[in-house]
């Protein structure tokens, strides 16, 4: 130890990163919940009212044991704060630049720091109103908050050449699927599949009853791509998709697209599509290729 400093001393030594801790109690019961049941809970002081997310086991106002009194807290709030990181580390959750913020939830006094994602770096703001995307692959940990995104729809506007696109912006279409869009698109597609028709053959499937043709819902990305993001004057140059689960007659869907990749060489976007039903669980998902409009 060196103490040659009226004001401090200085101790040397080595500091291992990652490093490990132990959640504890409180933090375990946090966690595991967003795990196992998708919620995000708080500690609530009786005495003063003050909800603690994340949670903490003695009030920090009134210090008084506060460990057994669980609230829940909504999935939506507030950004208060936020800082870019653009510098890339091992074991970084996301390859830079991206967005750490500060969120209090509705509900909660105190923010919670976590991923903001869907909004590019130049047009983030204090205020932002944002909702937590939980993962699809748990690990028990925070990060089973995937992430937060913007709480609005469609957060771009129409005909982004390729010089104003950014990584991180965003744009979505939803739609329900009824019984004539189906009829209608076995017209125009030719496809007659007793299993999108015909009632008593459906029950025999696994499904047990019609379901929409996989390509109808994919669909709804042509009015991202072509009508948001980019907009107007875009062409699609490749769409992959890997269906995860069927749309049933009824079935609210939206499609979500994120770009997430700029090729500087032929100015070429690449985003990512996601396609949820009313229930937010994932029918599909995949990626997109595409040439926005040039300048004029």
């Amino acid at each position: 130890m060196d103490t040659r400093y009226n004001d401090s001393f200085v101790v040397e030594g080595k500091l291992a990163l990652p490093y490990q801790y132990f959640a504890g109690k409180t933090g375990s019961r946090f966690i595991t919940t967003i795990r196992d049941k998708q919620k995000i809970m708080g500690l609530k002081c009786d005495s003063c009212g003050k909800v603690f997310v994340p949670p903490r086991s003695t009030c920090e106002r009134c210090f008084v044991d506060i460990s057994d009194n669980w609230v829940d807290v909504k999935h939506s709030g507030t950004v208060t704060g936020f800082t870019v990181i653009r510098y890339k580390e091992p074991h970084q959750p996301l390859d830079p630049p991206y967005i750490q913020a500060l969120i209090q939830l509705d509900g909660a006094d105190t923010p919670l720091v976590h991923i903001v994602r869907g909004v590019p770096v130049s047009q983030m703001k204090k205020g932002l109103r944002v909702k937590a995307v939980f993962a699809k692959k748990t690990t028990a940990t925070i990060m089973d908050i995937d992430h937060f995104r913007p709480e609005v729809k469609d957060a771009v506007q129409l005909g982004y050449t390729y010089e104003e696109l950014e990584i991180g912006m965003t744009a979505s279409f939803t739609k329900t699927i009824t019984e004539t869009d189906v009829y209608l698109f076995a017209g125009i597609s030719g496809d007659f599949n007793p299993m999108h028709m015909n009632e008593e053959f459906a029950k025999k499937t696994p499904f047990g009853t019609r379901i929409a043709h996989g390509a109808l819902p994919q669909c709804l990305c042509a009015p991202v791509l072509g009508m948001k993001l980019p907009g107007l004057g875009t062409v699609a140059l490749e769409i992959t998709t890997r269906f995860k689960a069927p749309t049933y007659f009824g079935d609210t869907i939206t499609c979500v697209g994120e770009v997430i990749k700029k090729l500087e060489d032929r100015k070429w976007v690449r985003m990512s599509l996601t396609w949820t039903n009313q229930d937010q669980k994932l029918v599909a998902e995949g990626k997109a290729l595409v040439m926005p409009p040039q300048s004029s």
